[in-house]
């Protein structure tokens, strides 16, 4: 069997709350708790949900962008979390990150082919005379016309600064390419362009994606597996065919009725599943399920037991108590 190219294991993050009482024990908010996966060559793993669910915090940790509390991060049998110095400036050449805002992930004092160039100045990989050729074929690859190279980020639309940022990315050549809610600030239109850009790069050039994001419509189109996450843990995680067909966790049953459908008959057949109340403290989680206050199906076990996170049929793994060995979503 091929290794992952990445392989996460019990990752976890936290963060110090601040304004803790005097010669009190320190608080902490656990924003990844736990997180296992691994993620094939080629392919594209999307983390999906709602706002505050640790699915960034998981990405930046990953790409070392913010500190770890523990857990391992493996690419391509390197261990990332070890590194350090010049040996995590050279391991960054086989991952790079593509951000959120297009408006404020670029540098307003550089012209756009210098953008493009600056993690190869950084990483020493491309002689400087080398380095012109690289930006011209990166410019076109990403649809980008070779007289826009000296502008700057402020000449450029919102769909065109990401097309810098994709290209800044690209400029390494990495194996891995974190998007982190890459088209969320875009228009639609514009949306569509870039994943249509992102799935073509992968294509040619083979790159593997963790794609970070709220829409589960964009990561429909965009990922071959989906790993939901709630509260800083994954609750379930399956293929993209058997994640939007046959959902088992109560919280993914719900995001998915909230999916507007042009197809009546679609529309028909899903029953729209209201969230009522609000998530549980992050800073003192419940001892049970942590979706469990807010769970239309919850037992009582349910908020007192952590459900584990096992596999029910191959490759579709749930953390719930009420989903049993038929692989049957809750009533």
């Amino acid at each position: 069997m091929t290794p992952p190219l990445l392989s996460v294991k019990d990752l976890t993050v936290r963060f110090k709350v601040r304004g803790a009482a005097p010669f009190r024990e320190a608080a902490y908010l656990t924003a990844v708790d736990g997180v296992t996966f691994d993620v094939a060559r080629g392919e594209s793993l999307g983390i999906v949900g709602e706002s505050g669910s640790g699915k960034s915090t998981t990405a930046l940790a990953i790409a070392r962008l913010i500190t770890h509390h523990s857990g391992e991060v493996r690419l391509d049998g390197e261990d990332l979390l070890a590194l350090k110095g010049g040996d995590l400036r050279r391991a960054r050449r086989k991952f790079q990150f593509i951000f959120q805002d297009p408006y404020s992930s670029l540098n307003p004092r550089r012209r756009a082919a210098e953008i493009v160039t600056e993690p190869l100045a950084s990483i020493g990989l491309v002689p400087k005379g080398d380095r012109r050729k690289l930006v011209d074929d990166l410019f076109e690859a990403v649809g980008l016309r070779p007289e826009q190279q000296n502008l700057f980020p402020h000449q450029f639309s919102g769909g065109q600064r990401q097309r810098i940022g994709i290209a800044r990315a690209l400029a390494p050549n990495p194996a891995l390419v974190i998007c982190d809610e890459a088209v969320s600030a875009l228009d639609v239109a514009v949306q569509a362009q870039i994943l249509n850009l992102l799935r073509r790069l992968q294509r040619e050039r083979g790159l593997t994606y963790l794609f970070i994001s709220h829409d589960l419509g964009v990561v429909q189109h965009m990922c071959d597996r989906i790993a939901v996450m709630y509260m800083g843990k994954i609750v379930e995680f399956a293929d993209r065919l058997s994640l939007f067909n046959s959902p088992l966790h109560p919280y993914t049953c719900a995001l998915l009725s909230a999916v507007p459908s042009v197809d009546p008959d679609r529309r028909a057949r899903t029953k729209r599943i209201l969230i009522t109340g609000e998530p549980p403290s992050p800073t003192s989680p419940p001892p049970g399920c942590r979706f469990a206050s807010r769970c239309p199906v919850a037992e009582p076990r349910c908020k007192t037991e952590p459900p584990p996170l096992r596999e029910v049929r191959e490759g579709h793994r749930v953390a719930c108590h009420l989903v049993g060995d038929d692989a049957r979503a809750p009533v």
